[in-house]
């Protein structure tokens, strides 16, 4: 399903909904709009969840995370994967701060920036 599919599907059932009781179209529409912001916040959640695994996707491999774990952040490799995959502690799920994710930025563009300069003659 793509979204123009959803799309349909919801004001499909809208019309369908306001045909069948149109003495409570506000109602309805207040509803429906109810529904929608919670499914957006809800999805928009989901999505910021996955966006550190997703972005690290393509490079786990070869990211010394233990290396940026015990480096960076003065904690172990379990500290680090415990936020790259969001994983439940303590009953919570954990996730890097704002700052967490300024430190982590910074020492991926440290650790490019060796990387970058390493030329063997």
């Amino acid at each position: 399903m793509n979204l123009d599919d959803g799309h349909e599907i919801v004001v499909s059932n809208f019309e369908e909904l306001c045909d069948k009781y149109p003495e409570h179209k506000d109602e309805i529409c207040v509803y429906m709009e109810n529904m929608l912001s919670e499914s957006m916040k809800s999805s928009e959640k989901k999505i910021e969840e996955l966006a550190v695994r997703v972005q690290l996707y393509d490079s786990a491999e070869i990211l010394p995370l233990s290396y940026i774990a015990k480096s960076y952040f003065k904690k172990t490799k379990s500290w680090l994967y415990q936020r790259v995959n969001e994983n439940i502690v303590n009953g919570k799920p954990v996730k890097f701060s704002t700052s967490e994710k300024v430190v982590f930025n910074n020492a991926l563009q440290d650790i490019s920036k060796r990387i970058g300069s390493i030329n063997i003659i």
